[in-house]
């Protein structure tokens, strides 16, 4: 499996709504609705749409039948990369 969480380090500034809104997805259990991950970020719904499309262009999300968003890269992932030794 391609290390999809390298190229959203090398892609999106961690202090950009995209990036957030990835992280937030990252560690959902579940698919969530744009206004879920509004709620829970505190980001604009105005703002979270366009993140959301860019986040489906760049390969990173699925958007179900319902409407609601799932990030590609688990959690699992993440955290990993977090603990990895760089020595």
């Amino acid at each position: 499996m391609k290390n999809l969480w390298k190229e959203v380090i090398a892609k999106l500034s961690p202090e950009t709504s995209t990036f957030k809104a990835l992280i937030y997805l990252a560690f959902s259990k579940e698919s969530c609705k744009p206004a879920d991950i509004s709620s829970g970020t505190g980001i604009s719904p105005g703002t979270i749409r366009p993140a959301l499309r860019s986040l489906l262009k760049m390969g990173f999300l699925i958007q179900e039948a319902d409407g609601s968003y799932k990030s590609k890269i688990p959690f699992t992932e993440i955290v990993s990369s977090i603990f990895q030794s760089k020595d």
